[in-house]
């Protein structure tokens, strides 16, 4: 009886972290896109209209409908813009995300990616 017990505790245990483990995927992340470093991005005008791959943290996001968030991946902040994405993406800050799509430069100079692909864990 003990057995069974301690059986149903294990097995209810892994459902719950394997959900814990999932990942939200929103449109697809472009796995042939090169991965580089937000610093790189920041400090080249090179990237401009090109398409990247970057991952790092969710630092700052946009709190009215989730429309954007700053990526932190230790070497830098960089905006990500999701209107191509077309969601309103929930609070997560913090999380784990990959994310990729093209450079584009703003009125005031600076690199902002417009994501065709985002990945959060």
């Amino acid at each position: 009886m003990r057995l069974r017990a301690f059986v149903g505790v294990v097995l209810c245990s892994a459902v719950i972290l394997s959900g814990c483990a999932r990942k939200e995927r929103y449109g697809t992340v472009d796995t042939a896109a090169p991965a580089v470093q937000v610093k790189d991005v920041l400090l080249s005008e090179a990237y401009g209209g090109k398409a990247v791959r970057l991952s790092g943290k969710i630092a700052i996001q946009c709190a009215s409908t989730g429309c954007w968030f700053f990526l932190d991946d230790g070497t830098g902040r960089m905006l990500v813009d999701l209107n191509r994405l077309g969601l309103g993406l929930p609070a997560r800050g913090g999380k784990k995300a990959l994310v990729s799509g093209t450079v584009t430069i703003d009125e005031q100079g600076q690199a902002v990616l417009s994501a065709t692909g985002l990945e959060i864990s």
